[in-house]
């Protein structure tokens, strides 16, 4: 819902003592579990003269004891996102105690980079079957369609070299989706956050679709946890291939993969 830099200061925490951290380390405790849960987060790049701060999408990772394990920062930014948020350097993989491999995801990330690079890049599955992750906890915004804001619609940046050489190279070996069975097409939703159906190689930068009416957008919420569900499972390919590509000769890694929606109200709304 964040429209701006100025919209969402007064929300941004610190990644120590926030009042998200600070909710997590206590139920951390209080369940005897691993705890993640998001928040918009302020990192002091520069404590001195200019004082300098950047803003993220993040998620904390907690122990059990309460510990905060890892802080990611998330790496795929949804357009709602570049109103305010700094792109994350990295997808990220751990090692955890009693869990093995745990791998951390927001929404977007499981996206084809700002909907531009190839549909069968799947960068977020790949990275995690090289790492061999065998659970990834995704934290999303999962909403009916309609909730992400239509103003001040903005054309997507990349941030790091690596994202800007990833563009590039898609430009010049761009793949033709065809009629593969890993076609968007399948699931015509970002996943959880999208309310335009974006796909690849939407180049529309300032154009919105008719509104709705209610029964439409209310029809489309129902039909939305199957397709959504559906399109993480097929973003999810690289891992149901992995036994093909390694030719019988590496062991078959089992993944499990965590979605959680997201909770409570924003902007008044549930």
């Amino acid at each position: 819902m964040f429209t701006s830099k100025v919209h969402v200061r007064p929300y941004l925490e610190d990644a120590e003592t926030g009042p998200s951290i600070q909710w997590a380390k206590a139920q951390a405790i209080r369940l005897n579990a691993h705890v993640q849960v998001g928040y918009p987060e302020k990192r002091v790049v520069n404590k001195t003269k200019p004082f300098e701060e950047e803003y993220y999408n993040s998620v904390a990772f907690v122990s059990p004891q309460g510990v905060l394990l890892n802080t990611y920062a998330k790496h795929f930014l949804y357009y709602t996102d570049e109103n305010w948020a700094e792109e994350g350097p990295s997808f990220e993989s751990m090692p955890v105690e009693g869990l093995g491999q745990v791998g951390f995801g927001i929404c977007m990330d499981v996206n084809p980079y700002q909907f531009k690079t190839s549909f069968s890049d799947f960068e977020f599955s790949t990275f995690h079957v090289g790492q061999r992750s065998n659970l990834l906890l995704c934290s999303m915004a999962w909403n009916k369609g309609e909730e992400a804001p239509r103003k001040e619609k903005v054309v997507p940046k990349p941030k790091s070299e690596k994202s800007k050489a990833r563009l590039e190279s898609q430009k010049e070996q761009r793949k033709d989706p065809g009629e593969s069975v890993d076609d968007p097409r399948v699931a015509e939703t970002e996943g959880g956050e999208n309310d335009a159906a974006e796909t690849e190689g939407d180049e529309d930068e300032g154009e919105w679709e008719d509104e709705q009416d209610e029964a439409e957008i209310e029809r489309e919420a129902q039909e939305l946890q199957y397709e959504t569900i559906h399109y993480w499972a097929v973003r999810m390919s690289p891992f149901y291939k992995q036994q093909e590509k390694a030719g019988g000769k590496e062991p078959f890694l089992e993944t499990y993969l965590a979605i959680a929606n997201r909770l409570g109200t924003e902007s008044g709304r549930v």
